[in-house]
């Protein structure tokens, strides 16, 4: 279908053909979409985007950005603290509850002597502590998790320290103790060597909680 043009002046159509001026009155004709004449045939219009499937073909690799680029050179480097602490506290919950709830298996009545002042004669009664101590490992459990969330923050974790410096004071009296008497209580040192070593991931979480940036 022949394409018409149009002049801007009298509004007159007329077949596109070799003229780009109006035969009326000479203005220069503009196409149906407002374009003029000569300046679409010096410059005609780009040639439609190929289809999906090929549009990618013979092209180039198109390579990322600076920023992107800087990135995929970055790695993290050294030791996350704050991960090592939260460990070390998981590891510490579920060994507890694990004790507790083995004593509450092994241990689940006791016996206890009770003396009646008004007949003055003592009687046992038996007292079943199993679920006592399900409980208390369940509430060690939610301790647990408790202190593992409140680690990430800077100032549970100064607490913590402090609390850890008083617990390694009092394992550190005990063991004093117990070597005056000629016994060191095996799980004395335990504690003490657990409470030292959480401590110190705790003052490594504090000067460098997160691992530094290194660049490759």
């Amino acid at each position: 279908m022949p394409e018409n043009v149009c002049c801007p002046n009298c509004w007159s159509w007329t077949e596109l053909g070799k003229r780009t001026t109006c035969q009326r009155c000479g203005t220069a004709l503009i196409l149906p979409d407002g374009r003029n004449l000569v300046a679409a045939r010096s410059n005609p219009p780009p040639p439609p985007p190929p289809p999906p499937g090929f549009a990618n073909i013979g092209a180039a690799p198109v390579r990322s950005g600076g920023f992107a680029a800087l990135q995929q050179s970055i790695t993290a480097s050294g030791t996350n603290w704050i991960s090592v602490c939260r460990w070390i506290t998981i590891g510490y919950g579920v060994l507890t509850a694990l004790i507790l709830i083995g004593v509450g298996l092994l241990v689940q009545h006791i016996n206890v002597p009770i003396f009646d002042a008004n007949t003055g004669i003592t009687t046992v009664q038996s007292f079943n502590i199993g679920a006592a101590f399900a409980v208390a490992a369940v509430a060690a459990a939610l301790v647990t998790a408790l202190f593992v969330w409140l680690t990430q923050f800077t100032a549970a974790r100064v607490v913590f320290v402090l609390l850890d410096v008083l617990a390694i004071l009092d394992g550190l009296a005990g063991l004093g103790g117990t070597a005056r008497a000629g016994t060191v209580g095996l799980l004395g040192v335990l504690s003490l060597v657990l409470d030292l070593v959480y401590g110190g991931a705790l003052t490594m979480s504090l000067l460098r909680p997160r691992p530094q940036p290194a660049y490759i």
